[in-house]
Formats: structure tokens, sequence, C-alpha cells
């Protein structure tokens, strides 16, 4: 497990950002209780305007019905501006397309008239192109007119492209700061965007494009353990194992009934419980069916998206947390698990080596050995005293590597690096 690498030698003071108006692009929805970036966002927006005079504007989704209008957050010292960006998704581009289009159209009408250029750049954009039209026409503008002085990916689309173009036009710097797998920042669709970023940074160290390694900083991750402590919520009260992730591919979701078939073919009793977001209802769909498939109808609990505190909840009456996920940047699901002092079982492979000390606050398997899984699974099951004794190594690991303070100050010193007027070349 590798340190972050942005452990600032002298410590940024309170203000050093003052007057600085940050945009961050980010694939977040405002009301989402869950999610590891909106959570990861919204303790670093609100560390970071406890310390300094600042404003920062967040691009949040938003579904049809929702509102669509700039709202303003007062928090701390300084100030949030929530710009919401609409979003449609389909399964199908030729079947949706008549409605895309008359969605588009929605977005072109202004109170004073419809706006064609506009409706018109936008059919010619990438908006048809894409399974999701994420209509953010609107953030370039704001860059002069809200006197950007840094913006901030979090996430990279086919939209990202006219604001890039637009920052680039400005002389306004601007930074990624990649969530997910590393190899993401290798994709020849985001490779050229990478390239002329004044500064990238990551979650996790593992797995980096070899052009990166030297340029790419570590900001690593953050968890209130104020919140998610073990002290906060009754105990378990059966054997359960918590899958704590969004319904969608590659969370591992199929490999964790079959872990759970296997388990009860060996005699082994337990409740699966998934915890999470819905993003794929036809996933859902065919999870139901492999629960009943596998006997394992009543076993399998499908518990939708859910409040933080209800979320605390089910990490606490847990028996533990299982995450075979097949791609990851630093799951956050498994510092919160840790933090309740609960042992998690992982598929290793992108972050997890800097989120679970392996043998010590859990178990870390090849991916997609299914088996491997439900051997680990069983073990901890079976063994109470294994599962106290790594719940409270986990939390003592939790204490030391993942401090919100610490996560604030890397990201200050991210930002100010970033800010430095470069030599000319």
């Amino acid at each position: 497990m590798l340190p972050p690498s942005t452990n600032p030698q002298t410590p940024i003071p309170a203000g050093a950002l003052d007057g600085l108006t940050l945009m961050r692009y980010a694939h977040i929805y405002r009301a989402r209780s869950s999610g590891g970036v909106e959570q990861y966002l919204r303790h670093l927006n609100r560390g970071l305007l406890l310390r300094h005079r600042m404003t920062i504007l967040q691009m949040h989704l938003t579904r049809e019905g929702e509102t669509a209008e700039v709202e303003i957050e007062a928090v701390g010292l300084g100030r949030i501006l929530w710009i919401p960006v609409p979003v449609r998704q389909s399964a199908s581009r030729l079947a949706d397309l008549p409605a895309r289009i008359r969605f588009l159209a929605a977005q072109a009408r202004q109170p004073e008239g419809f706006n064609w250029p506009a409706f018109l750049r936008s059919l010619s954009g990438g908006h048809l192109r894409y399974p999701a039209v994420v209509f953010s026409d609107a953030l370039p503008s704001l860059l002069q007119s809200q006197q950007v002085g840094l913006l901030a990916f979090h996430w990279l689309n086919y939209d990202a492209a006219a604001l890039i173009a637009q920052a680039r036009r400005c002389s306004i710097p601007y930074v990624l700061i990649n969530h997910f797998d590393n190899q993401r920042l290798a994709s020849p669709e985001t490779r050229a965007w990478v390239r002329q970023a004044t500064a990238i940074a990551s979650v996790s160290s593992q797995g980096l494009p070899p052009e990166l390694e030297n340029r790419c900083v570590n900001l690593s991750d953050a968890v209130d353990t104020e919140f998610f402590s073990p002290t906060a919520c009754s105990a378990e009260v059966e054997p359960v194992v918590l899958l704590p992730a969004r319904i969608c591919e590659r969370k591992g979701h199929r490999d964790l009934i079959e872990a759970a078939r296997i388990l009860q073919a060996q005699g082994t009793h337990l409740i699966l419980s998934f915890v999470g977001a819905v993003e794929s209802p036809a996933l859902l769909d065919e999870l139901r069916q492999a629960a009943a498939a596998a006997g394992l109808a009543q076993q399998v609990r499908f518990l939708g998206e859910i409040s933080a505190e209800s979320l605390r909840d089910a990490y606490a009456q847990c028996s533990l947390v299982a995450l075979p996920s097949y791609s990851e940047g630093l799951p956050r699901v498994l510092i919160e698990a840790q933090a309740m002092a609960k042992p998690v079982v992982a598929y290793d492979n992108s972050g997890m080596k800097e989120a679970v000390i392996d043998g010590e606050t859990g178990f870390l398997v090849k991916t997609g050995d299914v088996q491997a899984l439900a051997d680990r699974i069983g073990s901890l099951l079976r063994d109470p005293a294994q599962r106290l004794r790594f719940g409270q190594q986990g939390r003592a690991f939790i204490l030391r590597q993942f401090a919100i303070p610490a996560l604030i100050q890397r990201h200050e010193a991210f930002y100010l690096q970033a800010l430095q007027p470069k030599p000319a070349a």
C-alpha cells in the first residue's frame, strides 16, 4: 500500500486560496447520498470552504423534472454555485433519436424565444452520437462570466471538449483528477486532454500508464470516521454479506451470488445484501433471476439506494463487506467498511491494494476467482474471532491513513501548484 504522494511538508495555511473561483466538472447527482465521487466532493468542498474564501462552481446532473436553476449555497467562508446540467440516457440511440432531438430543442427554448444557433450547434456536436446526452453547453460561457481561476475535471466525457477548448482560449489552467481505474488515463479518447492538462491526479497510484508515473499526483480519499464509527449503531444480528455498490456491470454482483451458491451448498448460511442505486434495470432483473436459479431468492436482498445513516447501519449490522469489482479507483466503500470495524473481501485489482491490508484487515483474491471469493467469505463467517481482529485492525488503519483534514491539505497543495505561473517554453 503506497501512501499519498502529496502530503505537503509544511501545512498549507488557511486563506491561501482566498479569492479563487474553482469550477468542477463532475458527473454527480446532488441529492445522491451514496456514490463515491459524490461523497468525495461533498467532504472536499466543505473542507475547503471552511478554510478559504472561495467560490466553487459545482456541476451536477439533473433528470427530467428537476430544477434547471442555478442555486447558491453558503458554506463556511465561501459558497457553492450548483450548476444544473440536464442528462438524458437511452439504450438505443437510433430508437431514441426523435425524443433526443426534442430534448435538445427543449434546452434551446429561452424566455426571449427559441435559440436557433444554440440548437443547431447542439445537433452538430456530440449529443446525437453517444448513449447519454450531457447538455453542458452553458458551462464554457461561465468560465469568463464567473472569472474562473481553475477548472477541475473529475470525469472526462465527449462534452468536455468544448469546455477544455474554452479554458485554453482564456488561458485558464485545468487539472484532471481521476477517481476510477487509472487505465482510463491511457484511453485514446482522453489521451490529448490528459497531455494538455496543467496537472494530473488520481485516488490511487496503482496501474498508472508509464508516461504518467512521474507526473500523476496521488490525492487518495478520506472518510468521516466520527460518522462511520462502530459505536454509532447496533451490531450484527445475522450472517450478512454486504455489497454496497451501484447495480451496474463489473461491480461483481453476479460473482457474489455464485459465491453464495457455493457456500450454501457447503452448508454455510448467509444473507446477501445489495445496497446501491440501480443504474441498469436489466441487470437487476438478471440478478433476481440468478438468485432464484441458485435457490437464493429469499437470501438475496436488493435494498436500492439508501441514506448515509441507513448505509452506516447496514455496515454495522453485517458480518463483512464484499466488493468483487472488476475495476475500481480507490474503493470508498471498503474504507467506510473498515472505519466501521468490518472485515472486507475484494478482488485484487486497480487500487484495492491501497484500500486493504491483505491478511490484516481483510482478504484480496484473484479477480474473477469465484471459488477463492467463496472460500475467503466462508472462512470469515465461520471465525468470529478473526472477523473481530480484522475489524479492529481495519479501523486503526483507516484512522491512520484516510483522515479528512489530510485530504483537504493534499488538494490545497495540488491546486496551488497548478496555479503557479509556468515558465515560458
